[in-house]
């Protein structure tokens, strides 16, 4: 179960997915049922004892951060059009059949473009050992740099750290309003920290069930109607992390003005702590991506976008393949670049969205039967991943094909997925939709292929 806890309003909604309440200021935390037995009963809060401290306003955290409204980023239109060109280029079926993976020199551009909401992506530092900000769009951070950028409109969070500061800390995502006026807030999403999820282990980590509610569209926690007064903070979200845990989390956020978003650790449950916290960089493992960055390369920024969306057209011929190249960054060794350029980051992190953690591949593929004979075309779709590297995984997550869940479980040794085998007659046009969230601890490139069986 998922607590909300009101603090103005001094009551407890233990909701699985739902608590629908105007609020002014919220917190978020998972309520006893959830919690690890270790843990000191003590460590859970009473609402009646929250002190008025937790009613701080967020006046003097931006009072040097001057509002433009001209900065501040609102959903723009999908150009339809590109998307429909982009999906009539004429491909050319390698004639041999797919053995295994495919090689890399074979891969093809993917068509498609970034499309959807600006992201807050949390990732840099990575591990943190202490309270403080991981990462805000508010201004400059005091020692990694960046800039400010407020946002309105939708806009998505996706956050993923590690704990090692040598307790339980709580990690949050604190929004202020730095308007004249009182800004509405609605939240969706989930997430999780690893005593939650039962472990790290294959379709058991944060990342994996985060990746999943997120597709099927079944999130842990809503927020609705969150009015936020001039200069105020709100928690939207909290969770509990046990020292040496990992947490994950993928959100969206409306906000009917701009506002500032920080995502922090702190030693309490309190909006209080939340908001010092957000004027103070978070001790760890704050990493250099380069320039260009690694394919390793760590995010703490704002990302352009929520999803790239491929329309593929395909005339099938009686036998070949054809495979694209998925998830693909820059320093990674392939061309075109997928990963979302950055709006604003921090000065050593990222400036591109490596790894495409919590963004979604939406792949629309329409498969037409050739028509150089009356044959039927059998065929088969499958998804790979590529990765040259050590790691224990390189994606475990849930997709959907046409609408039914399919697990994606790549490890060393079992890197391929059967997605669908589909048969075309003569005549026949049949459309095929995949679409996966990007899980956390995935590791690039991916690959989509498509055969055509004798």
């Amino acid at each position: 179960m998922t607590g909300l806890r009101i603090l103005v309003s001094q009551s407890i909604c233990n909701s699985k997915v739902a608590c629908f309440l105007p609020l002014l200021l919220l917190a978020c935390e998972p309520a006893t049922d959830m919690l690890d037995a270790a843990l000191d009963a003590t460590d859970m809060l009473d609402v009646a004892t929250q002190d008025a401290t937790d009613m701080l306003d967020a006046a003097t955290l931006d009072a040097t951060s001057s509002l433009d409204a001209t900065s501040s980023l609102d959903v723009t239109a999908i150009d339809a059009a590109s998307l429909e060109d982009a999906s009539r280029v004429a491909f050319r079926w390698l004639p041999e059949p797919l053995i295994g993976i495919p090689a890399r020199a074979e891969l093809l551009p993917l068509p498609g473009m970034g499309v959807g909401n600006p992201v807050v992506t949390s990732n840099n530092p990575e591990v943190f050992s202490g309270d403080g900000l991981l990462y805000g769009n508010a201004r400059p951070s005091p020692t990694r740099g960046g800039m400010a950028y407020p946002l309105s409109g939708d806009f998505g969070v996706y956050l993923h750290h590690v704990n090692r500061a040598g307790a339980l800390r709580y990690v949050g995502i604190l929004v202020t309003n730095p308007n004249a006026t009182a800004v509405t807030l609605s939240a969706r999403g989930s997430g999780y920290s690893q005593t939650e999820t039962g472990g790290l282990g294959l379709g058991l980590s944060p990342d994996y069930r985060v990746s999943r509610e997120w597709i099927v569209d079944a999130p842990e926690t809503r927020v609705e109607g969150a009015v936020l007064a001039p200069s105020m903070g709100i928690l939207l979200w909290q969770k509990r992390v046990n020292d040496n845990a990992e947490v994950d989390g993928r959100f969206a956020i409306q906000a009917s003005a701009p506002v500032f978003v920080y995502v922090v650790s702190t030693s309490d449950a309190s909006l209080a702590s939340a908001l010092t916290a957000s004027r103070i960089d978070a001790p760890g493992d704050y990493l250099t991506s380069g320039t260009p960055p690694p394919p390793f390369g760590r995010e703490a920024g704002v990302y352009a976008h929520d999803t790239w969306q491929s329309r593929i057209r395909l005339d099938v011929p009686r036998t070949g393949h054809l495979a694209f190249m998925v998830n693909t960054a820059t320093g990674g060794g392939l061309s075109p670049v997928q990963a979302f350029p950055a709006l604003a980051h921090y000065d050593a992190s990222a400036a591109e969205a490596v790894g495409m953690y919590g963004n979604v591949y939406d792949f629309d593929i329409s498969l037409i039967h050739d028509g150089s004979d009356a044959a039927p075309r059998r065929v088969r779709l499958q998804f790979h991943s590529l990765s040259r590297g050590t790691a224990s995984r390189w994606w475990d997550g849930v997709g959907l094909l046409d609408g039914r869940e399919v697990v994606l479980r790549h490890v060393p040794g079992s890197v391929s997925t059967l997605l669908t085998e589909v048969t075309i007659m003569p005549g026949e046009t049949r459309r095929v939709r995949f679409q996966a969230m990007v899980p956390g601890l995935t590791s690039i490139p991916q690959a989509l292929t498509i055969e055509s069986l004798p």
